[in-house]
């Protein structure tokens, strides 16, 4: 085989030669390949804005389970929608995993709320948060604390606010179970025992602090808040055990993460009931001001909210799960969401009648002084969760006629003295409202019957006569224009108060 060397190097006019065909095929190149280069450093920008988007997604994802849990622990109606509130559209593109219903097609979530360290692990506020897609509506049943469990399945009798606790030390020391798999343990007893309890399937679980609450308005620079009275609190509980004064007066105020849990949490000069009144205020202030912000839209807001929140909310969800619970929230209507709470204002001692007043305070002698709730049976003994639960299933289970809000008359047209205003309080124990109990002006009637004004409040009318075994739905005269509302039930001389738990079974 023969070859040849050739020298590269050859004389000058060789080299402009050589020069020009490569310029040629240079410019050629270029010209050729310039859109290619233009395509890959687009292809290449929109890599990276897809990868900056994806982590963002993913850290809204993890961002909005901590939000879900923080708004919805406090029992506030709006708590669910706050959720649209603050952009939950973000995030519909990302793939979620439908959550588990039960047989009414309602997802069941107990919320949690855990106090400070003074509190020594004590839950302080217990809500279960009932979800239906297909009517879009949410139900928010708040416990107390202090509601007493006489027969646990695994704890040992007590108030729910130290079922958490005790369960967990029980699964620390004694079953020696690492602190973080314990808690989680412990809160899914407790919403087991709480279901038991209820007769009602609870699917998960989310507990938080109070520290991620403070911190979570001070993440949004603090809130404005009109608050409504004067509350002048001098043993609001400090650190280690202290007490500390908080005051706080009328009229429009900007309340840091501090200042707004004192304004939430303090007992002092006011009920339970109006503290959740200033919770759910503190809330829709709260989502309002995540709006107003636009709060989703900054990426170093977002990372801030996350890194301050992350350690104070834990949950049963699983992170496709809370996205697909944030896509059924969004499509829940603001105007379906039925709040509830359990108390003893039952009206059994000539004390005013509230909706959920179905505990009663025991004497405290036989709870070794401790102050105690237990549900209202009938008979008094055995205590039973009876009137509970049947609440729970008009509530809960049916939610229907409470979410038509048709205010109702009743009308003494011939039964016992006192029977009307008996069936009005048992029916506003209930949570239905009922503005006017009288003697009616037409004669007495020898049949009771329920009348609806239009189709519109027929079905309410209908639930009623099924419910009060009620048949007539006509009456032979006229009622005097003031005596005839939405639904007006007249009870005749055939009608005698029955407690609507020996009318309806809780199965």
């Amino acid at each position: 085989m023969s070859f040849t060397i050739r020298n590269l190097s050859g004389p000058s006019e060789g080299r402009r030669f050589l020069r020009l065909p490569w310029k040629k095929a240079a410019l050629f190149t270029l010209a050729f390949a310039r859109p290619l280069f233009h395509w890959y450093n687009a292809w290449q920008q929109q890599r990276e804005k897809t990868q900056r988007i994806s982590f963002l997604k993913k850290t809204f994802i993890i961002l909005l389970a901590i939000l879900c849990a923080l708004l919805l622990i406090l029992g506030i109606a709006n708590a669910l929608f706050s959720i649209e509130l603050i952009g939950l559209q973000s995030v519909l593109s990302v793939s979620g995993e439908s959550p588990p219903v039960d047989e009414h097609g309602h997802t069941n979530i107990l919320l949690l709320g855990q106090g400070d360290v003074t509190g020594e692990n004590l839950i302080d506020s217990i809500m279960i948060a009932s979800i239906d897609p297909e009517t879009k509506s949410t139900v928010l049943l708040s416990l107390p604390r202090d509601l007493y469990i006489l027969h646990p399945e695994n704890f040992e009798p007590g108030k729910l606010n130290s079922r958490y606790r005790d369960y967990l030390m029980h699964l620390r020391f004694q079953k020696d179970m690492e602190e973080k798999d314990a808690s989680l343990t412990a809160i899914q007893e407790l919403s087991s025992e709480i279901g038991r309890t209820f007769d009602l399937t609870i699917h998960h679980v989310i507990k938080v602090d109070f520290e991620g609450f403070a911190e979570a308005i001070d993440a949004v620079d603090g809130i404005e808040i009109d608050v409504p009275y004067d509350i002048i609190d001098p043993e609001y509980p400090g650190p280690n055990y202290t007490y500390e004064p908080f005051e706080i007066h009328k009229g429009l105020q900007h309340l840091d993460g501090k200042t707004a849990l004192k304004y939430v949490r303090s007992r002092s000069t006011t009920s339970d009931f109006a503290r959740s009144a200033r919770q759910q205020q503190v809330l829709h202030a709260l989502a309002a001001k995540a709006e107003v912000l636009e709060l989703l839209k900054n990426p170093s807001r977002i990372i801030r909210l996350l890194e301050t929140l992350s350690e104070h909310v834990e949950m049963t969800l699983s992170m496709r799960e809370v996205v697909g619970l944030a896509a059924i929230g969004f499509s829940l209507d603001p105007q379906k969401i039925i709040t509830m709470q359990l108390h003893d204002r039952n009206g059994l001692y000539d004390e005013v009648i509230e909706p959920g007043g179905f505990l009663y305070d025991p004497p405290r002698e036989l709870f070794d002084g401790a102050s105690v709730l237990l549900p209202i049976s009938i008979p008094e003994f055995p205590v039973t969760w009876l009137q509970p639960r049947i609440l729970k299933m008009l509530l809960i289970d049916q939610r229907h006629p409470y979410l038509t809000k048709k205010p109702m008359y009743i009308l003494n047209a011939g039964a016992p003295m006192g029977h009307a205003r008996k069936l009005a309080n048992e029916l506003i124990r209930y949570g239905f409202d009922v503005p006017k109990v009288v003697n009616a002006s037409i004669p007495k009637q020898s049949s009771s019957a329920i009348l609806h004004k239009n189709e519109e409040s027929q079905p309410f009318a209908q639930f009623l006569r099924d419910i009060l075994d009620i048949e007539g739905s006509a009456l032979p005269v006229s009622l005097a224009p003031d005596e005839e509302g939405p639904v007006t039930i007249t009870l005749g001389k055939d009608y005698h108060f029955v407690p609507l738990q020996s009318l309806i079974s809780p199965q």
